[in-house]
């Protein structure tokens, strides 16, 4: 009898067969972590046919680490309900630091907006600012997951919020003496872009690692909790504060409460922070992240619709100023309100999600989210052609929010389920990957206001998403058993 062919399918790890303190040993299992028919082959249609001959393929090289077990990190208690995840003293750092990032990047992104607003009156100035912010994702995404799972991923993170509180400093230093100009909102948009691409990667790979695995949604679902109640606050009072004082206060909070991001990661004590492998070289860790996730057609598919909203959905905040504006003549205060109301029904939606402690079916939950997030910014569009003035926007920017706060909940939870710890950092780095695309969005839509209206460019921008999105589900089998 011939020896069996290697197989190609990726090496999950078998947590259950570890003992303390011991080398991690990997075996190789279907894609989607089921025993049975399902090999991978396939992004849509059947997925019964038996693997090809893979004989001789390498696999993936095992670590050579070691790291702790659920077991010897965390008590044997075990908790559920809405807030599971702060029994644990890591992930209540970690939730801090991430409530004082979104309230600052909040503030930020308000006062930006509407200064590039102020300085030029274009939509498309408005969507370049965000191309350069988001353009570090096109070129740095894949090499910051190298860096999130090579590095102790506390360093990671205190590496990027130097960079990004510098930026905040000297943006409020140039605004406070009346020296700013249209570049140096470019240039710092860009930095705090490359500061954004190493940190998101780094701080979502750490998740999983300080909470029990059954606790993961949940500590997603508050993570995102902590982004959108700063949500909820941080627009509508920048918002408040540029209209009744001056944009100078709002940049200047921003540094303030950027300063606690600082202070809860230093404090941070993660002990499976580190890097579990360094046993292969930069670029060779980046063949291997990369060879994974497009040997997995489970992360693909997510990955697909994905694309479909950070490129089509998630853009729909650029041209939020120019519809404040000029359709629903609301200034400033509306524009933060605006934005708060969307951070009012993410929170709603994290909170949801949160209360559930894990979910089953987590691939239909994020095509559903996604879905819905793009039906909502066409029916944004839609809403000011509908007579009812100021009340319809209002009610669909909260459901807005919720949806979004769902898709990324559910999204990055789907993805690290199929990823071993080892890989985590660079399968996140490719999924943001998807965001660098944002910039073309930004783009896009900026051009079409320009052209046409604002409301027109949500409702292509919205009904594109939901289309390619809807397709998708209906030939997919694979996303929704996930």
């Amino acid at each position: 009898m011939s020896a069996p062919a290697r197989n190609r399918y990726p090496r999950l790890c078998n947590t259950a067969s570890l003992q303390k303190k011991t080398t991690l040993r990997c075996q190789p299992v279907p894609r989607d972590g089921h025993q049975g028919k399902d090999n991978g082959l396939a992004l849509f249609g059947r997925e019964d046919q038996p693997p090809a001959d893979t004989e001789g393929d390498a696999p993936l090289a095992e670590p050579s680490a070691t790291y702790q077990t659920d077991e010897e990190i965390f008590p044997s208690a075990r908790y559920s309900g809405m807030f599971a995840s702060f029994h644990y003293s890591d992930f209540r750092l970690l939730w801090v630091g991430q409530l004082g990032w979104s309230g600052a990047n909040w503030m930020e992104q308000v006062a930006r907006n509407w200064l590039i607003w102020e300085l030029t009156g274009s939509g498309v100035a408005l969507g370049l600012v965000n191309l350069f912010r988001a353009l570090p994702q096109l070129f740095m995404a894949l090499p910051s997951g190298v860096v999130a799972d090579r590095f102790n991923k506390k360093y990671v993170l205190m590496a990027c919020q130097s960079v990004t509180m510098s930026s905040y400093v000297i943006l409020t230093v140039l605004v406070f003496t009346n020296l700013i100009q249209v570049w140096h909102i470019y240039l710092f948009s860009f930095l705090m872009g490359i500061s954004m691409v190493f940190n998101q990667p780094a701080r979502n790979a750490l998740i999983p690692s300080l909470v029990p695995k059954q606790n993961m949604m949940n500590a997603f679902a508050l993570n995102q909790v902590a982004m959108n109640s700063m949500r909820v606050v941080a627009p509508g009072i920048a918002g408040l504060m540029i209209g009744f004082l001056s944009i100078k206060s709002a940049y200047f909070s921003a540094v303030v409460l950027f300063t606690i991001v600082i202070v809860a990661t230093i404090l941070l004590d993660a002990p499976r922070a580190k890097s579990v492998s360094k046993t292969r070289s930069a670029s060779g860790q980046l063949k291997e992240g990369i060879s994974y996730v497009v040997s997995n057609k489970n992360i693909l598919v997510v990955m697909i619709v994905a694309l479909a909203v950070f490129t089509f959905v998630m853009p729909y905040n650029t041209l939020i100023p120019m519809m404040a504006d000029e359709v629903l003549d609301i200034g400033a205060q509306g524009f933060g309100l605006l934005l708060s109301l969307a951070g009012v029904g993410a929170l709603i939606g994290g909170l949801t999600v949160a209360s559930f402690n894990d979910i089953r079916h987590k691939g239909m939950l994020f095509l559903v989210s996604s879905l819905a997030y793009g039906f909502f910014v066409f029916l944004l569009g839609v809403s000011p052609h509908l007579g009812l003035g100021i009340v319809l926007p209002i009610i669909v920017m909260v459901f807005i929010g919720a949806a979004q706060a769902i898709f990324m909940t559910a999204g990055n939870v789907a993805l690290l389920a199929q990823a071993p710890e080892e890989l985590r950092g660079r399968v996140l780095s490719v999924y943001n990957l998807d965001r660098g695309l944002m910039p073309l969005g930004s783009m896009g839509g900026g051009g079409l206001a320009d052209a046409f209206t604002a409301t027109t460019a949500l409702m292509v921008m919205g009904g594109t998403a939901a289309l390619m999105i809807a397709t998708v589900g209906a030939l997919s089998p694979r996303i929704r058993r996930l």
